[in-house]
């Protein structure tokens, strides 16, 4: 999970993960949407690999690219799972205030 936020974390990872999500390219054909050398953009790409984002086949001397999204399936569970944690946590905060309201309403009443 680790290495997914990290590879998430940064846009231009995240620039590639999009493209890809449009349709396969090669590394040139990601390179050539940044303003960096093709070493640089092959770097972010292994970044990618290594976290299950992105698979990578090699044809020749070409290297395509496809987009992987299963190994978001566990980013969602655990951002699914803080979701109802807050949820609860807000949901008793306000029923907490609500309690509270009702009590300075009914003390106000008897004054």
């Amino acid at each position: 999970m680790d290495s997914i936020l990290h590879a998430l974390a940064n846009s231009t990872r995240r620039g590639i993960v999009m493209q890809l999500a449009k349709k396969d390219l090669t590394v040139n054909e990601l390179a050539e949407k940044y303003d960096m050398s093709l070493q640089a953009v092959s770097k972010h790409i292994q970044v990618l690999v290594k976290s299950g984002l992105v698979v990578q086949e090699k044809e020749g001397r070409t290297k395509h690219c496809r987009a992987n999204y299963e190994p978001l399936n566990e980013v969602s569970d655990l951002i699914n799972e803080y979701r109802r944690f807050w949820e609860k946590r807000l949901d008793a905060l306000e029923k907490y205030f609500e309690k509270q309201k009702k009590t300075r309403s009914a003390q106000h009443e008897r004054k």
